[in-house]
């Protein structure tokens, strides 16, 4: 992933991360990654810098098959951005001198996650909303708690602003032009129930076993081929940014590079032999 940190040098962001690593299967592991910033983990700068690079150094590792990002906070995964730091006279000052440079690499490194070669699987263990919503929409496969509850609030009267982390994007690209529309334009909460049926998320499980299902997909992840995973993964997001021919010319391109790479295996193994 590019070194696009928004503050490079300075690491404050990694005391609110906890984690881990599970096995899945010999020599396959998933890299596991808590938000816990009490009260109610909130992103800041910092935050997402270490977010960052806890998912490229997890990409990089080899016995990494799948990350989970989840929270070490009880019934709550993110309740939005840091608004000390939002609001504060630093961002204020920049935007005074109309400076966006913060922002569009806090953009440019959302779209590096999102594009992690790994799958990313978010375990949401409740509160989700504004930018810990953006965040979870990086994730591939979204696992949620019954208890859980979805918004991006930013068109409420005591914000007054729009989703500054392309929630007006990939919201509207998982749930559709309608459904998100009315999400945005409201502020509406929905529950995990709607989530579900509005295929925000894949599955609702009691608040305890949250991490547990997420962990057990990546389990069944691990046993198909990582490579297959991977391509794949490069194919969809192609396609969700793309027409439909050029989606087929880069899934023929990279479909011929794999069979070339079998074939090449194949006879070095019957030379071999």
């Amino acid at each position: 992933m590019k070194d696009i940190r928004m503050n490079r040098g300075d690491n404050s962001g990694d005391q609110y991360l906890e984690c881990e690593e599970v096995e899945l299967q010999e020599d396959k592991y998933a890299g596991i990654i808590k938000l816990k910033k009490p009260p109610r983990n909130s992103i800041s700068s910092w935050l997402i810098d270490a977010i960052y690079n806890k998912i490229d150094s997890y990409e990089n590792n080899s016995r990494i098959s799948s990350i989970i990002i989840t929270s070490g906070i009880r019934r709550v995964f993110c309740d939005g951005v840091d608004q000390d730091e939002l609001f504060g006279s630093w961002i204020s000052g920049l935007v005074a001198e109309k400076n966006y440079d913060r922002f569009i690499r806090a953009h440019e490194m959302f779209l590096e996650i999102e594009n992690c070669r790994k799958p990313l699987i978010a375990a949401l263990n409740g509160v989700t909303i504004g930018a810990g919503l953006e965040l979870a929409l990086l994730c591939d496969i979204r696992i949620a708690s019954e208890i859980s509850f979805f918004c991006l609030p930013e068109a409420k009267p005591e914000l007054g602003i729009i989703p500054g982390l392309g929630g007006t994007i990939r919201l509207t690209k998982v749930i559709g032009v309608s459904r998100a529309k009315e999400m945005l334009f409201s502020g509406k909460m929905i529950r995990g129930k709607t989530a579900l049926e509005w295929g925000l998320v894949k599955t609702l499980v009691p608040a305890k076993e949250v991490l547990n299902e997420s962990i057990e997909f990546a389990r069944k992840l691990a046993k198909n081929n990582d490579i297959s995973i991977e391509n794949m993964k490069k194919c969809i997001n192609y396609a969700v940014d793309h027409d439909t021919r050029k989606g087929i010319e880069y899934e023929v391109e990279l479909f011929a590079e794999m069979i070339r790479v079998k074939l090449a295996e194949k006879n070095s193994s019957v030379r071999t032999a």
